[in-house]
């Protein structure tokens, strides 16, 4: 199969998931930390492949890359659903690309790599796409999203994720084995939220109401869509050039915005965002960098 073809249904899976979360977040629960970790504990449910996959037990050393790996993957998500619940999607979307930024720092700071004159570029371009995307214009004055902060926090969490599991499953233990591991040890970093009266009343309420009506229906498939987003970007990974499959990632933010686009225009029910020309533009010229600012990066 084209690796193109699977790179790019990879993203095609993750902008539903985007979708998704911001309608379950946005009108279908109160509380949105409950519902990354309703996606936690069903995503246990991969421990079912174990008997039909070359299962490994890792090293001491890697166990605790590995535990590095999924309390970032976590929390990330926690910052990132707040974010989705107070913020347009569209929005969040762009500010994804904030995740290489953070990359190319790690790698200077802990890895002692100098950036040369494409990735000081990109570099820039990424972070004036993030400014950009988060500026709101009102009728009388120019603000900033409130959710940048969290998203700030939710892409350098995921950059450090994203390094980490690299490396695990570049240097020391298959993918797939990786990919259990990191869903087993990502619930139980889960496990001290419950220590928090507030939040176990939540999950209570929130889980009672669940089973009502199809949310958990959308939820099973908001969980299926993620992982076959993960196993399929992985798959272009071991088919194609590294550096093009990671340029590919522009095209989530573009599926988002063309989806909730339509989805504004003829179902404003699921999902409805402001597309005044104004705040229309600034979104389209803070796409545009980013994906500008990806390829650039990935191309080098």
């Amino acid at each position: 199969m084209n690796w193109i073809i699977v790179a790019i249904s990879a993203h095609l899976f993750w902008a539903l998931v985007n979708i998704g979360d911001k309608y379950v977040v946005g009108s279908r629960v109160k509380n949105p930390y409950i519902y990354i970790i309703w996606l936690t504990l069903l995503s246990l449910l991969v421990v079912m492949i174990i008997p039909f996959i070359d299962f490994v037990i890792p090293t001491m050393f890697i166990f605790w890359w590995l535990m590095l790996a999924s309390m970032t993957h976590l929390y990330g998500g926690l910052f990132y659903i707040k974010a989705a619940k107070i913020e347009d999607i569209s929005r969040i979307n762009i500010w994804w690309g904030l995740i290489p930024v953070f990359s190319l720092i790690i790698a200077w700071f802990a890895l002692g790599e100098n950036l040369n004159f494409n990735q000081l570029i990109s570099f820039i371009i990424l972070v004036i796409s993030g400014v950009l995307a988060s500026i709101h214009i009102g009728k009388f004055k120019i603000t900033f999203s409130k959710a940048l902060g969290l998203m700030i926090a939710s892409t350098l969490l995921f950059a450090i994720y994203a390094v980490v599991f690299r490396y695990i499953t570049t240097m020391a233990m298959n993918f797939i084995s990786a990919f259990v591991w990191l869903h087993i040890l990502t619930a139980i970093w889960a496990v001290p939220l419950f220590l928090i009266k507030k939040f176990r009343q939540d999950f209570i309420s929130e889980t009672k109401n669940i089973k009502s009506g199809y949310l958990l229906w959308i939820v099973l498939i908001i969980a299926v869509l993620d992982s076959l987003g993960i196993l399929f970007n992985f798959k272009a990974l071991s088919l194609g050039p590294v550096a093009l499959v990671f340029a590919m990632e522009s095209f989530q933010a573009i599926f988002v915005f063309i989806i909730v686009m339509l989805l504004t225009w003829l179902a404003p029910k699921i999902i409805k965002e402001k597309f005044d020309f104004k705040n229309g533009l600034l979104k389209a010229v803070a796409l545009i960098l980013m994906v500008v600012g990806i390829v650039i990066l990935n191309l080098n």
